[in-house]
Protein backbone atom coordinates (compact mmCIF):
# COMPACT_ATOMS: atom_id res chain seq x y z
CA UNK A 1 0.00 0.00 0.00
CA UNK A 2 3.03 2.56 0.63
CA UNK A 3 4.44 1.75 -2.68
CA UNK A 4 1.02 2.26 -4.35
CA UNK A 5 1.30 6.00 -2.74
CA UNK A 6 4.88 6.41 -3.17
CA UNK A 7 3.61 5.92 -7.22
CA UNK A 8 0.98 8.44 -6.63
CA UNK A 9 2.67 10.93 -5.38
CA UNK A 10 5.63 10.86 -7.88
CA UNK A 11 2.97 10.58 -10.94
CA UNK A 12 1.57 13.95 -9.35
CA UNK A 13 4.71 15.47 -8.75
CA UNK A 14 6.18 14.70 -12.66
CA UNK A 15 2.55 15.90 -13.87
CA UNK A 16 3.02 19.07 -11.99
CA UNK A 17 6.79 19.82 -13.33
CA UNK A 18 5.77 18.57 -17.15
CA UNK A 19 2.24 20.00 -17.21
CA UNK A 20 1.23 23.53 -18.52
CA UNK A 21 -0.08 24.42 -15.46
CA UNK A 22 1.03 27.86 -14.49
CA UNK A 23 2.62 28.80 -10.98
CA UNK A 24 3.17 32.60 -9.60
CA UNK A 25 6.96 33.43 -9.13
CA UNK A 26 7.96 33.83 -5.28
CA UNK A 27 9.30 37.56 -5.59
CA UNK A 28 11.87 39.35 -3.26
CA UNK A 29 12.47 42.57 -3.75
CA UNK A 30 15.73 44.91 -2.52
CA UNK A 31 15.29 48.54 -2.80
CA UNK A 32 12.33 51.29 -2.43
CA UNK A 33 9.12 51.14 -4.61
CA UNK A 34 8.72 53.79 -7.60
CA UNK A 35 5.61 56.14 -7.54
CA UNK A 36 2.85 55.03 -9.84
CA UNK A 37 3.70 56.51 -13.42
CA UNK A 38 1.63 59.21 -14.59
CA UNK A 39 2.49 60.17 -18.46
CA UNK A 40 0.79 63.64 -18.00
CA UNK A 41 3.20 65.18 -15.27
CA UNK A 42 6.94 65.11 -14.94
CA UNK A 43 7.97 61.45 -14.08
CA UNK A 44 9.26 61.94 -10.47
CA UNK A 45 11.08 58.58 -10.59
CA UNK A 46 13.90 59.56 -12.96
CA UNK A 47 17.04 59.55 -11.35
CA UNK A 48 15.67 57.06 -8.45
CA UNK A 49 17.05 53.39 -8.24
CA UNK A 50 15.12 50.98 -9.36
CA UNK A 51 13.74 48.13 -7.34
CA UNK A 52 15.48 45.02 -7.82
CA UNK A 53 13.31 41.90 -7.91
CA UNK A 54 14.78 38.48 -8.14
CA UNK A 55 12.00 35.89 -8.80
CA UNK A 56 11.50 32.63 -11.23
CA UNK A 57 11.95 32.30 -15.14
CA UNK A 58 10.18 31.12 -18.10
CA UNK A 59 11.61 27.88 -17.55
CA UNK A 60 11.56 27.76 -13.19
CA UNK A 61 15.09 29.28 -12.80
CA UNK A 62 16.35 31.55 -10.45
CA UNK A 63 16.61 35.51 -12.07
CA UNK A 64 16.78 38.61 -11.05
CA UNK A 65 16.39 42.03 -12.77
CA UNK A 66 19.46 43.97 -12.28
CA UNK A 67 21.65 46.22 -14.91
CA UNK A 68 24.52 43.83 -13.90
CA UNK A 69 23.80 40.58 -15.43
CA UNK A 70 26.64 37.80 -13.94
CA UNK A 71 29.97 39.30 -13.41
CA UNK A 72 29.80 41.52 -16.18
CA UNK A 73 30.26 45.49 -16.70
CA UNK A 74 26.60 46.99 -15.67
CA UNK A 75 24.75 47.92 -18.88
CA UNK A 76 21.63 49.57 -19.42
CA UNK A 77 18.65 48.07 -19.02
CA UNK A 78 15.05 47.68 -20.34
CA UNK A 79 12.23 45.87 -18.91
CA UNK A 80 9.29 45.37 -20.92
CA UNK A 81 6.04 44.66 -18.34
CA UNK A 82 3.37 42.07 -20.10
CA UNK A 83 -0.11 40.91 -19.65
CA UNK A 84 -0.91 37.44 -21.39
CA UNK A 85 -4.38 39.18 -21.90
CA UNK A 86 -3.54 42.21 -23.10
CA UNK A 87 -4.23 42.75 -27.18
CA UNK A 88 -1.02 45.58 -27.12
CA UNK A 89 1.28 43.03 -25.50
CA UNK A 90 0.31 39.98 -27.53
CA UNK A 91 1.71 42.27 -30.57
CA UNK A 92 4.54 43.62 -28.63
CA UNK A 93 6.10 40.20 -28.22
CA UNK A 94 6.51 38.81 -31.77
CA UNK A 95 7.91 42.99 -32.49
CA UNK A 96 10.69 42.28 -30.00
CA UNK A 97 11.53 38.64 -30.82
CA UNK A 98 11.86 40.07 -34.49
CA UNK A 99 14.08 42.48 -33.62
CA UNK A 100 16.18 39.61 -31.42
CA UNK A 101 15.91 37.43 -33.97
CA UNK A 102 17.26 40.08 -36.65
CA UNK A 103 20.40 41.65 -34.79
CA UNK A 104 20.66 39.43 -31.74
CA UNK A 105 20.85 41.03 -28.37
CA UNK A 106 22.90 44.40 -28.23
CA UNK A 107 25.90 43.58 -26.51
CA UNK A 108 25.26 47.36 -24.51
CA UNK A 109 21.59 46.45 -23.20
CA UNK A 110 20.32 44.20 -20.89
CA UNK A 111 16.83 43.79 -22.20
CA UNK A 112 13.64 41.57 -19.08
CA UNK A 113 10.30 41.02 -19.46
CA UNK A 114 8.23 40.98 -16.49
CA UNK A 115 4.95 38.49 -16.90
CA UNK A 116 2.19 40.18 -14.69
CA UNK A 117 -1.48 40.64 -13.47
CA UNK A 118 -1.88 36.84 -14.11
CA UNK A 119 -5.56 35.77 -14.47
CA UNK A 120 -6.95 32.59 -15.61
CA UNK A 121 -9.80 33.52 -16.20
CA UNK A 122 -8.64 35.62 -18.70
CA UNK A 123 -7.33 34.77 -22.56
CA UNK A 124 -4.32 33.58 -23.40
CA UNK A 125 -3.62 31.98 -20.19
CA UNK A 126 -1.34 30.56 -18.98
CA UNK A 127 1.27 33.29 -20.20
CA UNK A 128 4.14 30.28 -19.94
CA UNK A 129 2.77 29.26 -23.14
CA UNK A 130 2.15 31.92 -25.10
CA UNK A 131 5.80 33.14 -24.27
CA UNK A 132 7.28 29.40 -25.73
CA UNK A 133 4.12 29.51 -28.51
CA UNK A 134 6.24 33.20 -29.69
CA UNK A 135 9.46 31.27 -29.04
CA UNK A 136 10.07 34.52 -26.99
CA UNK A 137 14.10 34.60 -25.83
CA UNK A 138 14.15 37.70 -23.85
CA UNK A 139 14.72 36.74 -19.96
CA UNK A 140 11.33 36.99 -18.16
CA UNK A 141 10.47 37.05 -14.42
CA UNK A 142 6.57 35.86 -13.75
CA UNK A 143 5.24 38.28 -10.66
CA UNK A 144 3.52 36.96 -7.67
CA UNK A 145 -0.51 36.64 -7.15
CA UNK A 146 -0.19 40.55 -6.05
CA UNK A 147 1.61 42.00 -8.45
CA UNK A 148 4.70 42.72 -6.44
CA UNK A 149 6.95 43.56 -9.27
CA UNK A 150 4.72 45.42 -11.01
CA UNK A 151 3.52 47.77 -7.80
CA UNK A 152 6.88 47.91 -7.09
CA UNK A 153 7.78 50.06 -10.43
CA UNK A 154 4.46 52.06 -10.65
CA UNK A 155 2.62 50.22 -13.36
CA UNK A 156 -0.03 52.52 -14.32
CA UNK A 157 -0.80 50.66 -18.05
CA UNK A 158 -0.08 47.74 -20.57
CA UNK A 159 2.34 47.42 -22.04
CA UNK A 160 4.62 49.03 -19.70
CA UNK A 161 8.45 49.89 -20.35
CA UNK A 162 11.26 50.93 -17.53
CA UNK A 163 14.45 52.28 -19.03
CA UNK A 164 17.46 52.47 -16.80
CA UNK A 165 20.73 53.95 -16.72
CA UNK A 166 24.02 51.35 -16.39
CA UNK A 167 24.11 52.51 -12.21
CA UNK A 168 20.58 51.19 -11.82
CA UNK A 169 18.55 54.43 -12.07
CA UNK A 170 15.48 55.26 -13.92
CA UNK A 171 16.14 57.50 -17.41
CA UNK A 172 12.48 57.29 -18.55
CA UNK A 173 9.16 54.97 -18.22
CA UNK A 174 6.19 54.65 -20.88
CA UNK A 175 3.34 53.38 -20.54
CA UNK A 176 1.71 52.11 -23.92
CA UNK A 177 3.06 50.58 -26.75
CA UNK A 178 6.00 51.23 -28.98
CA UNK A 179 6.57 51.49 -32.66
CA UNK A 180 8.91 48.85 -34.51
CA UNK A 181 10.58 51.96 -35.35
CA UNK A 182 10.43 53.40 -32.06
CA UNK A 183 11.83 49.77 -30.43
CA UNK A 184 14.42 49.56 -33.58
CA UNK A 185 16.14 53.06 -32.10
CA UNK A 186 15.71 52.33 -28.46
CA UNK A 187 17.86 48.92 -28.94
CA UNK A 188 20.52 50.56 -31.49
CA UNK A 189 20.92 53.70 -29.67
CA UNK A 190 22.33 51.88 -26.28
CA UNK A 191 22.11 54.11 -22.94
CA UNK A 192 21.57 57.17 -25.62
CA UNK A 193 17.26 56.01 -25.19
CA UNK A 194 15.04 58.84 -26.35
CA UNK A 195 10.93 57.94 -26.85
CA UNK A 196 8.97 60.89 -26.57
Amino acid sequence: MKLNKFFILLVIFIISCTGSSYEFSEVSIKGGDLPEYNRNIQDAAVGAFAPIPTGTDLYGNPITLSTRMGLEEKKSSIIVFLAHWCSHCQREVPMIQKFINSNGFPSNINLFSVATHIDKNRNNYPPTDWLERENYTVPVIFDNEENSIAESFGLSAFPYWVFLNPDGTVYMRHAGSLSEGQFNQVMTAGSGYEIK
